[in-house]
């Protein structure tokens, strides 16, 4: 059997034995020093093309080197011979010693001078390791802060003050910043309904990136290939087109591949493309990291943080529709409760309210404050369940006490809601629906401005509303009636800009009292009972 034996010359040793002790040696004492190397039979080969030892005195080499002290020589009168150990750094052995032929007439001089150079060598090499150990603690450093940064500005993101109630905001919001904390060229958040193929519903990529974005076929068959995987860890992989992906998968090179969701359900993927190359304007290089090149456990993790937080906001602002649909159903049921009370106003309730979110909208509110101001409307009245039904529903003009206790109404209202948190920004319009520009309304006769804007635009629309609807004593008045009415009191009952900005809207407001149908109660449908046998039998409520 034949074995194969590689020869290197003496030449190619000498060149892959070289060291800085060496060339720190020569540059010292300004001569060439012999480099020689101990063999595993405890002999000495000398790596250097020249002979330099006056033989049999490699005995001095283990001398040197069970002392490691360099030791001098006088081979004739003025001229000694230099051994100088040279420490092996990770076997703590002496494997090698250097030599060379020297003039001189001090050897304990020459002894001194190479062991002070090859100590301020060792210090030259524990500063230049320092430099590396510091050049990658200030790259980690800077990449934490990096993953700092993006952190506390997804967490200020998703404070209870500022965070968004809409996911596709803040995904918006995230990827820049997650693209770059995590270096890669290219961030998805990939989603896919039932029965559908997955699609992009928002995309980043890195301006420094000349290449352009991945094909959505691309995208969609890395779903396909690895969102089962996911589903249980984020997925990483390096090499793709190396792989047996090479062919599927064209200028994908590195991905990572994580879900967001919840126990509670599955709302996409974050799907980060090739990693971003070390910024060439850095001074400094990650020397011991394994590659530049791929995506590790470092990125995954930030990406999969990102997507829990991403998950979690998705699944709280589930919570929050919940809640709120709760709410608003709670509030329709006060509603109704008590425009039953009053079948001639049934209705109103609701059509004050959207003619408020529709005056609110005209002066600038946001969406969010023009639904507040539609809950407002909603439940203004609510107060008028305390209000018997003699004075509720009398047929003709009220008395002094019947009209006290109707100016009671607000008050009440006030009353109900107060204990009711979620409902807090409701009261300044329900409790001041019926003050005066003037200040002579009711309940506290406040004036002008000092009466909260929910109070004065509700009280604008409540009005329209009360003269264009039927009343058991009257017929509702012709909207232009109402219109006039509304122009004479303006500046006097109602805020003057006010009227205006309703007048400007005013076909808008006519469009919603025409196409106004309260929605008709829901009908129980006969319940069905068995008798001992399991034949149906007509319900008592049916009997």
């Amino acid at each position: 059997m034949d074995v194969g034996i590689t020869l290197v010359s003496k030449t190619e040793k000498l060149s892959m034995s070289r060291d800085n002790h060496v060339v720190k040696l020569q540059e010292v004492f300004g001569t060439s020093f012999a480099l020689w190397e101990k063999r595993a039979d405890d002999s000495w080969e000398n790596l250097s093309e020249t002979e330099d030892c006056p033989s049999p005195k490699q005995h001095l080499f283990e001398q040197a080197s069970q002392e490691r002290q360099p030791l001098a020589l006088e081979i004739e009168p003025g001229k000694h011979w230099l051994v100088v150990p040279i420490l092996n750094a990770q076997l703590q052995r002496v494997m090698r010693v250097a030599t060379a032929s020297i003039a001189t007439d001090s050897p304990q001089f020459l002894c001194l001078l190479a062991a002070e150079s090859l100590q301020g060598l060792h210090r030259e090499q524990q500063l230049d390791q320092l430099r590396d150990e510091n050049s990658i603690f200030l790259q980690q450093v800077s990449e934490d802060f990096e993953e700092l940064s993006f952190l506390r500005s997804m967490a200020e993101r998703l404070a209870l003050g500022n965070s968004s109630r809409e996911l596709a905001q803040l995904v918006e919001h995230t990827l820049p910043l997650l693209g770059d904390a995590a270096g890669v060229k290219s961030l998805y958040f990939i989603t896919q309904k039932q029965r559908t193929a997955a699609s992009v519903e928002h995309e980043w990529h890195d301006r420094r990136d000349a290449n352009a974005p991945v094909s959505q076929g691309v995208l969609q068959r890395i779903v396909e290939l690895f969102s089962a995987d996911a589903a249980v860890l984020p997925v990483v992989r390096n090499h793709l087109q190396s792989g047996d992906h090479q062919a599927e998968l064209p200028g994908i090179r590195e991905l990572i591949l994580v879900s967001v969701s919840t126990d509670f359900g599955q709302h996409g993927w974050l799907l980060a493309v090739n990693r971003r190359a070390a910024h060439s304007d850095r001074s400094y290089q990650p020397m011991c990291k394994l590659s530049q090149n791929e995506l590790g456990t470092n990125e995954a993790s930030l990406i999969n943080t990102a997507a829990a937080m991403l998950a979690s906001h998705a699944h709280n602002l589930s919570l929050l529709d919940e809640r709120e649909n709760l709410l608003l159903n709670m509030v329709r049921t006060l509603v109704s409760a008590i425009d039953s009370r009053d079948p001639y106003t049934c209705g109103h309730s609701e059509r004050v309210a959207r003619y408020g979110r529709r005056l609110a909208a005209a002066v600038g509110f946001d969406d969010e404050a023009c639904e507040r101001l539609y809950l407002t409307g909603l439940l203004h009245d609510i107060g008028k369940i305390g209000v018997s039904d003699a004075v509720l529903n009398k047929q003709g003009g009220l008395t002094p006490e019947e009209f006290a206790e109707i100016q009671q109404h607000p008050h009440l209202g006030w009353a109900i809601l107060r204990e009711l948190e979620q409902l807090e920004y409701v009261l300044p319009g329900v409790l001041h629906h019926h003050e005066r520009y003037d200040g002579k309304g009711y309940p506290d006769g406040l004036a002008a401005d000092a009466t909260p804007l929910d109070g004065r635009l509700l009280a604008v629309v409540d009005a329209f509303d009360a003269m264009t609807s039927d009343r058991p004593y009257r017929q509702g008045m012709p909207v232009e009636k109402a219109i006039g009415i509304l122009a004479d009191g303006a500046g006097s009952q109602w805020d003057a800009r006010l009227i205006e900005t309703f007048m400007s809207i005013l076909p808008d407001i006519l469009e919603i009292k025409d196409n106004y149908q309260r929605p008709p109660l829901p009908s129980r449908a006969p319940s069905e009972l068995k008798d001992a046998d399991g034949a149906l039998v007509a319900s008592r409520a049916q009997a």
